[in-house]
């Protein structure tokens, strides 16, 4: 039986795992560690190095090193190296492909298939580019899972008696979700999701980036922002500082010789308190506890329905993180789960599952946003509402706005907005030769259908001339080799 590797393909670090011989095994990299930075450096000969190998040259060759590529997947950004052009796709396969080989390293056979976790609110042309990185590096994407489930599966697999509703909050490098699901013997049935796909620690690390810049400004009339070796050594040592504030009151940011003037060179010196990094990212905190009441809310239920509150992600470790959850669930938080391998653990629990190696869980998950089609008036009339559970299929009808019209367009969109223009285009079917008759008279049925790994399929079908047309959007772009 071939083995299925869990991917934790992570916005600022990846981590892999196994199920090999009945156990949990987390694959360790070419440096020692289990966390592997989802960092890429190419250099003008377009040689590649992935991970703290390329995280250590950020510094001295920012423009050759892409980090938090997990942002831009599903996107049609385009990098320019070495005479050369890069997607995100091809980006995060560097890393994907780094991880498969590490893998083979680790376990001494060869790997071909995956399970690759994905923020539970990536749209579906994320979840699709996320497949089309997996399939470029070389692997058979078996299953995408989201990782606040993934996270839920991992908990599940250490506390076999546990049964109940559990709340997933899950703040990573670079995203932040929350999923509720309810578990009972076994199944772990997804109830609601919710989340942004652009906010994560990173974005705190920016917030106190911003503030030494300004206070580095006024003591010196400098703009730290327009020396990039600068920039990108704050950025590091805010990163360090805000993990270093997660256990102490105070830390100091100091980079010395970081600019210079005409007395001399300049050194940066500043200390920072707990209070001080917490009166900084208080809004992005109480912003994560909004979605945390929005996701109750969307499963009807009250804060006190919820029975475990499981910290997944980095940022989670964050004191003021934990005061403010305490404040909505008391004792209910749960650390017992490592937040760094918890969500690769998930994945290849999965994996297991689909090699038939563990038999005793099943997992339902939901369409994490609204698909629809687009009507006159540039109007979203939504054909799967999103929290659906996934299989799911649904129709509905609808008619011609023109006397004698040949053919309809029907144009495909993902979000929750009214408006088409501020929702996800993902992209079109045409049927043609339908009844020729007067507006509103031919009866034009549009049939949507989601598979377990969030593939979409439309149909559209005239019920008088029995034409019809379908799409399956499987594939965001025309995949790339590396």
């Amino acid at each position: 039986m071939s083995l299925i590797v869990g991917i934790d393909l992570g916005t600022t670090n990846s981590v892999a795992s196994v199920y090999l011989n009945g156990e949990i095994k987390i694959v360790i990299n070419d440096m020692g560690e289990i966390i592997t930075p989802s960092v890429v450096y190419i250099n003008e000969n377009n040689e590649v190095l992935v991970g703290q190998k390329a995280k250590n040259l950020r510094m001295l060759h920012p423009d050759n090193t892409i980090s938090s590529i997990k942002r831009l997947m599903g996107t049609n950004h385009v990098f320019k190296i070495g005479g050369r052009e890069y997607t995100p796709e091809q980006i995060s396969a560097f890393i994907l492909k780094h991880i498969k080989e590490l893998t083979e390293k680790f376990v001494g056979e060869e790997i071909n298939d995956a399970v690759i976790t994905v923020p539970a609110y990536f749209n579906d042309n994320q979840r699709k580019a996320t497949i089309d990185a997996g399939r470029i590096a070389g692997f058979n994407v078996r299953r995408i899972i989201n990782e606040p489930t993934a996270s839920c599966l991992a908990y599940g697999l250490n506390k076999n008696n546990f049964d109940g509703i559990v709340l997933v909050y899950d703040f990573g490098g670079g995203t932040f979700d929350v999923s509720i699901l309810d578990v009972g013997e076994g199944v772990y049935n997804v109830i609601s999701t919710c989340g942004d796909n652009k906010l994560g620690g990173m974005d705190l690390d920016q917030a106190l980036v911003e503030v030494v810049c300004e206070n580095f400004f006024k003591d010196f009339g400098i703009d730290l922002h327009q020396d990039k070796f600068a920039i990108q050594k704050l950025y590091e040592e805010c990163e360090k500082a805000k993990i270093f504030l997660s256990t102490y009151d105070k830390t100091r940011i100091t980079i010395p010789f970081i600019s210079a003037n005409k007395k001399g060179p300049l050194h940066l010196d500043y200390e920072i308190t707990r209070k001080d990094f917490e009166d900084i990212i208080k809004n992005y905190v109480d912003y994560t506890i909004q979605i945390v009441e929005k996701a109750i809310h969307d499963a009807n239920l009250e804060l006190d329905s919820i029975d475990k509150v499981l910290l997944v992600g980095g940022s989670s470790n964050i004191p003021l993180v934990k005061e403010k959850l305490k404040e909505l669930f008391g004792a209910k938080i749960d650390n017992s789960i490592n937040p760094s391998e918890c969500v690769s653990i998930g994945a290849s629990i999965q994996g297991a599952i689909l090699n038939k190696e563990i038999d005793d869980i099943v997992l339902v998950d939901v369409i994490p946003i609204s698909l629809g089609v687009e009507v006159e008036g540039n109007l979203f009339i939504p054909i799967i509402n999103r929290n659906t559970p996934i299989p799911a299929e649904n129709n509905r009808l609808f008619t011609t706005i023109k006397d004698n019209q040949r053919s309809v367009e029907i144009n495909v969109y993902q979000g929750e907005r009214k408006v088409c223009s501020e929702n996800i285009y993902l992209g079109k079917l045409i049927l043609e030769n339908i009844k020729e008759a007067k507006a509103g008279e031919p009866k034009i049925r549009v049939f949507f259908s989601i598979d377990v790994d969030g593939k979409l399929e439309v149909k559209a079908y005239d019920e008088d001339t029995k034409v019809e047309q379908s799409i399956k959007f499987d594939s965001y772009r025309k995949l790339t080799k590396i």
